[in-house]
């Protein structure tokens, strides 16, 4: 634009009409362009894209939930949620890709992370370090879910924080509402769901129980 604009100067009475003619298309092309761009970059955000990895964290698009919500955990020693069937969680993991927690998969463990959580950061490294040395029990599963994400606090983004520590587990991302959090009736973190082969709750636990904790609870899973 600059350039046409220093071309025009000192050109006699013709130039008034022809500048005009020849500045309305450039700057409704200019125009144009920068409503794609505009659009362009809203698709990009609506579409969950952003951050360092594939999806938004917390996720925009709602966390697909069906089935019957587990109850509130208030007292370990006595859940009301034990013998229930966990409900189906439909999500993306941190690369993006299709992810779904369900009852028939066999039988695993959740793990609920937040990644403000100065408990979760202690147990993640715990936890890692663990499975790298033992693995799981043969035919039992370790999932988790990056939840109650806020970029207004420490630790954000949760996927990098999980990449840092090298954590070994695939990870659904949980969406604005923390609906997956709600549908497993979780409310403290970091948090443990066991599930036998049926897709029943055995168990369910919160705070740091560490590494041998955690493999009895995922060995009496495999018998």
């Amino acid at each position: 634009m600059t350039t046409t604009k220093n071309r025009s100067r000192g050109v006699p009475r013709r130039t008034a009409p022809v500048e005009t003619r020849s500045r309305a298309p450039l700057f409704i092309g200019t125009a144009v362009v920068g409503v794609v761009v505009l659009a362009a970059i809203a698709a990009f955000a609506l579409s969950g894209d952003g951050g360092s990895g594939s999806l938004a964290e917390p996720r925009t698009e709602a966390v697909g939930i069906s089935g019957e919500a587990l109850p509130a955990l208030s007292n370990p020693a006595s859940d009301p949620a034990v013998g229930q069937v966990i409900p189906t969680i439909t999500g993306t993991d941190l690369e993006g890709e299709p992810m779904t927690i369900e009852p028939g998969d066999g039988p695993m463990a959740i793990v609920l992370l937040a990644h403000w959580c100065d408990h979760c950061r202690a147990e993640v490294p715990v936890l890692t370090e663990y499975l790298e040395a033992n693995g799981m029990p043969e035919g039992v599963e370790v999932v988790s879910v990056s939840t109650s994400i806020n970029a207004a606090r420490p630790n954000y983004p949760p996927s990098d924080w999980l990449e840092e520590e090298g954590w070994p587990v695939r990870t659904l991302v949980d969406d604005t509402n923390s609906r997956a959090l709600a549908s497993l009736g979780m409310n403290s973190f970091p948090g443990f769901v066991f599930v036998d082969g049926t897709g029943r709750v055995v168990q369910r636990m919160t705070g740091e129980i560490g590494a041998e904790a955690f493999d009895q609870a995922v060995t009496a899973l495999a018998r």
